[in-house]
Order: structure tokens, then C-alpha cells, then sequence
């Protein structure tokens, strides 16, 4: 593949894959043969821009265009469907300047932004990467500072929702504001219906419904807005397992237009899919072996996952150094699909 080190400097408007632009049936599957769509076929890491060092967070966007936060990098790699090419969208080493990050967590593409692990910021059009004010966190908070982040989504109004892995919470930033507004969590760590412990991915919906991966309790949690405690919606609190009742530290949680949550089930290397009949369990999407590995039909902490406009689903394959596509299979039949 021929790569270029060019910074991608000029504006691409777009917007991100939301609940309202998709039309998954609710009896769709996916092939579980993955197809490499970043990062090198032998899952070697490096940091060239045909190559990807655990990579943790992505986005798709209307256009299929793939960003990835290149964690060990330190920068946001760009991937134009179908292209020949990559390119450097943010990051030139590590470190705390403007055109810098360190260990980068976090990219949405909405307005545009991306964010490092220890510090947050905005990311304009023009590539100027704006700090947000970590000292003016407000609503209660248990700190006067942000912690580590480990995930960030904009919402449709474009406020920013920050999920704060060292204090056990979820921040939103309005639009274009530094002051942080905590939504969920910051009880303190803990495995009650208004705590977390150490949560990681995030989502939240058209309804201002929130769901976080409760990584350290092994659950998913959604929390209405304006909500004081969350309702477990996925996995068994305090407990991880192999079985479809279980997950085993998950760390991403998307929702579709049916309703249906897809989580990231990292311990278990695979990607499950839980329908709005919570009682009785998930549903294994891929790697349902379970086993973590490098074929086309295995994954390796899965950290994160994403749809694009066709359903397909995009999986970022941490522990392989690659993004991973799977494909959607229609079924012959039509059954219903849920807006």
C-alpha cells in the first residue's frame, strides 16, 4: 500500500453513522470472516502509515471514511474507502503541544475531535487542536480535575461526553464550553446502580440515553438522561464468564436502530450483541471461538467497535494491530426493521 506523511490540512465535512441513518434488520448477521482494512495483514505493529500500534478508538463516517486513534503513535490516521493511500489527520510525536498527543484514546468525527489519554481536546476543521480547561470540572464532582479518559462521543447538539475512567464517571461538555457537567457515575468506584468501576467506551443515543461499558464490573449500564443511577442492560454485575450471560471486561458499547446493543467483550475476543429482552442473554456476532488470535475469524482485544452506513461492522483489533470490517448478510427473507 502506498502511504504518504502529508497532514491532512484541508476541511471535510461530514457527519458521523447515527441511530437515524441506519437500516439493520433485526434478524441481520455478519460474516465471520473478517477483512483487514488497516493496519499490516501480519498484525505487526509499526508506525509507518501502512501500519497501525495499538490502535484503540474509531470512527466511520457517512463517506465510510475511517479515523483511528493510533494509541502508541500518538496520532488520528485517516482511511478514504477504497483508497491507496493513508493519511495523517493529527499527532506528529509525543507530547503536550498543540499539534501533539500521548497515547491517543479517543477520535469522533462529527464537528470533529479527538482526545489523548491525558489530556482532552477539541479538534476543529482546521486541525488546530483546542485543550479543553481540565481544571474546571464542575456539578458535584469528586475532583476538580479530569482523570484518565478513555473514550469520548459527541451528542446531535455536538456537547461532548468524556468518560473518566480515574474518577468513575461521565463528563459533557456543552458545545464549544470547558466546563464539565458530570452525568453519570462519580459515587466513587463501587458496583451499585450509580457507580462504576474504571468504565471505558460510551454511547449515547438520539434520546440523550446514555450507555457505558462498566468495564471493571463486567456489565453495560443506560442511563436516562438526567438519570441518578443506571440500569444494567447487559452482563451480570461483578461477574465474568464465557457464557451469553456474561461478559469479561468489556470496553465499547454502540446501539443500532433497532435498539440492540453491540459490545466490545475484550477478555472474551469477541463482539456481542444484546437485544432489548435483556433476560435472556446475548447474542456472539464474531469471534465467537473465543479465543484470541490473528486469522480472519479471530480477534485479539477487540477495544472498539462501529457501523458504517451499509451495517457493516467495524472492529478495532487491538491486540492485532489492525482494524477489522465484517461484513452484513441480509437474509433472504425480510423482517422488520426498527427506527
Amino acid at each position: 500500500m502506498t502511504t504518504t506523511t502529508t497532514t491532512a490540512t484541508t476541511t471535510m465535512p461530514c457527519v458521523s453513522v447515527g441511530i437515524n441513518g441506519l437500516t439493520i434488520p433485526t434478524c441481520a448477521t455478519w460474516n465471520q470472516t473478517g477483512i483487514t482494512v488497516a493496519g499490516n495483514q501480519n498484525t505487526a505493529a509499526g508506525s509507518n502509515l501502512a501500519s497501525l500500534n495499538y490502535p484503540i478508538d474509531i470512527f466511520v463516517d457517512n463517506n465510510y471514511t475511517l479515523f483511528v486513534a493510533d494509541g502508541n503513535n500518538n496520532r488520528i490516521v485517516m482511511y478514504y474507502e477504497n483508497a491507496a493511500s493513508d493519511i495523517l489527520v493529527a499527532g506528529t510525536s509525543t507530547g503536550s503541544g498543540s499539534s501533539q498527543f500521548k497515547s491517543t484514546e479517543g477520535c469522533f468525527r462529527r464537528s470533529d475531535g479527538c482526545s489523548d489519554r491525558w489530556r482532552h481536546f477539541k479538534l476543529s476543521n482546521t486541525k488546530i487542536a483546542l485543550r479543553f480547561n481540565a481544571t474546571t470540572v464542575t456539578a458535584n464532582s469528586g475532583s476538580s480535575h479530569l482523570g484518565i479518559t478513555r473514550d469520548l462521543h459527541a451528542d446531535f447538539n455536538d456537547d461532548i461526553y468524556v468518560t473518566d475512567s480515574d474518577y468513575n464517571r461521565v463528563v459533557m461538555f456543552y458545545q464549544n464550553s470547558s466546563i464539565g457537567v458530570v452525568v453519570a457515575g462519580n459515587n466513587g468506584a463501587g458496583s451499585a446502580a450509580n457507580q462504576f468501576s474504571t468504565p471505558y467506551g460510551s454511547f449515547i443515543d438520539q434520546n440523550g440515553t446514555l450507555y457505558v461499558a462498566d468495564y471493571g464490573n463486567h456489565r453495560v449500564q443506560m442511563w436516562h438522561a438526567g438519570a441518578r443511577s443506571g440500569i444494567t442492560v447487559s452482563g451480570i454485575t461483578g461477574s465474568y464468564g464465557l457464557s451469553l450471560m456474561h461478559l469479561n471486561y468489556p470496553d465499547a458499547v454502540i446501539v443500532d436502530n433497532n435498539g440492540y446493543i453491540y459490545i466490545a467483550d475484550s477478555e472474551n475476543n469477541r463482539i456481542m450483541k444484546w437485544t432489548t429482552n435483556y433476560t435472556i442473554g446475548g447474542v456472539c456476532v464474531v469471534g465467537c471461538s473465543t479465543m484470541a488470535g490473528s486469522s480472519p475469524t479471530h480477534l485479539n482485544s477487540p477495544r472498539d467497535i462501529r457501523f458504517d452506513p451499509s451495517g457493516n461492522i467495524y472492529v478495532s483489533d487491538q491486540g492485532n494491530n489492525r482494524i477489522q470490517k465484517f461484513m452484513i448478510e441480509l437474509p433472504a427473507l425480510s423482517c422488520p426493521i426498527s427506527k
